[in-house]
C-alpha cells in the first residue's frame, strides 16, 4: 500500500495563484486532481482562473456544467461541490473546507489543503480527521514574507 500524504499550507496570499500552481505541479507530473468546491460559484470561478493561469501551459479541467460526465477522464483537473470520482483523480485539493462527509476521502493518495493563516485550528483539526482515515504522511508549510518555512501542528 502507498503511503497517503497530506499537505497543507498555511498561506497569507491569494489562494488561487497557489492552488493554480501546484495543479500546475500535479499535471506535470500526471496526477489528477479534484478540486473541491464550496459552491457552483466557486467552481466557475476557479475553473476560469486555471484556464488564465498559465500562458505557456494547457490543463485541461471541466465540470459538471462545462463537460458531460463521460469526457470528465480527459480532465487533469476536475472541479466539484462533492467528492466524486469521474476524472479518477488522485489529489484532492481545496481552499480550507471542513468537510463533513469523508466517505470517498480513503481513495485518494494526497490532500492538499491550503488555509488562510489564522485559521491554523480549524486546519488542525482536519488534520486529525484525516489521520482517522490512513493518511500516514503529511507536512505544513506556512507563507511568511513570501517565503515558505517547514511547520508543524
Amino acid at each position: 500500500m502507498s503511503d497517503k500524504n497530506l499537505i497543507f499550507y498555511s498561506i497569507e496570499t491569494d489562494f488561487i495563484s497557489i492552488a493554480c500552481k501546484l495543479i500546475e505541479k500535479m499535471y506535470s507530473i500526471r496526477e489528477k486532481v479534484l478540486f473541491l468546491c464550496d459552491n457552483e460559484d466557486e467552481i466557475s470561478f476557479y475553473n476560469s482562473k486555471l484556464w488564465t493561469f498559465s500562458r505557456l501551459g494547457f490543463i485541461p479541467s471541466g465540470n459538471k456544467k462545462s463537460l458531460p460526465i463521460e469526457d470528465a477522464n480527459f480532465c487533469q483537473t476536475w472541479f466539484s461541490t462533492d467528492i466524486v470520482f469521474y476524472n479518477s483523480p488522485t489529489c484532492l485539493l481545496h481552499n480550507g473546507l471542513d468537510i463533513s462527509d469523508l466517505n470517498g476521502m480513503e481513495k485518494f493518495n494526497k490532500v492538499i489543503d491550503i488555509f488562510p493563516k489564522d485559521s491554523i485550528e480549524s486546519a488542525k483539526n482536519r488534520f486529525e480527521r484525516y489521520k482517522t482515515l490512513g493518511f500516514s504522511n503529511y507536512k505544513l508549510w506556512i507563507q511568511r514574507n513570501n517565503n515558505w518555512i517547514s511547520g508543524e501542528f
